[in-house]
């Protein structure tokens, strides 16, 4: 199994491109996730990363909704996300799974600025789908596009962590950790480990009211 990638929070400069005013208590919506990608995206795929994404959730009591709506739109809770690369299993490889030097590659990015995680995320699926190949590859054709989907759901849990708790800290235990091996993304079941789901289920008392800039970002 490859052991040798991490989900790493990037510190990315930039201006800020969401409006976030003082804190207001008990705001107890959903979760928007404004879902972007470089390329089209399979509905199965798609569909497995989003199941993926609300099962790991749940038992924070954090409802998702999905959409691809543009700006000027106004949430109680917002993420930004853009699916990066080729998100598809059978895609080609960049660059050989095995030439990779050893050490921690990004496979998904949160942006930060002067220390304040924004919630813009991105899912790097030619990263992703380097380090699970080798193993993908030994199941049965018709299961890869439903497993990649779960892998691409496990990073994208990861980095909504930081967005929700507006924190570049890591959790020592499952899905919060810094590190994540194939066998990680692609195992039957994966969860936050209790002291992080504590932390995400009491986010919904302390969350802000957002809207998205013209920019669209």
């Amino acid at each position: 199994m490859h052991c040798r990638s991490a989900l790493l929070l990037a510190s990315l400069c930039g201006i800020a491109g969401a409006q976030t005013p003082p804190a207001s208590p008990n705001l107890t919506g959903p979760l928007t996730i404004v879902l972007r990608s470089d390329a089209v995206v399979s509905t199965e795929v798609l569909n497995s990363m989003k199941n993926e994404v609300e099962t790991l959730v749940e038992p924070s009591a954090i409802r998702v909704t999905w959409t691809s709506a543009t700006a000027g739109e106004v949430y109680q809770r917002v993420a930004v996300v853009r699916l990066r690369g080729a998100c598809k299993a059978d895609a080609p490889l960049l660059v050989p799974a095995g030439t990779e030097k050893q050490g921690y590659v990004p496979l998904g990015q949160t942006q930060v600025v002067d220390g304040k995680v924004l919630p813009f995320a991105a899912v790097r699926c030619d990263a992703i789908r380097k380090l699970v190949a080798r193993d993908l590859a030994l199941q049965p054709s018709y299961e890869r596009e439903n497993l990649f989907g779960r892998a691409l759901g496990r990073v994208l849990a990861h980095e909504l962590y930081h967005i929700i708790l507006r924190t570049t800290s890591h959790g020592s235990q499952g899905l919060a950790r810094p590190a994540q091996s194939s066998a990680d993304l692609l195992a039957d079941r994966d969860y936050f480990a209790p002291a992080d789901a504590h932390k995400l289920s009491q986010s919904s008392s302390t969350e802000t009211t957002e809207s998205l800039d013209s920019s669209g970002r």
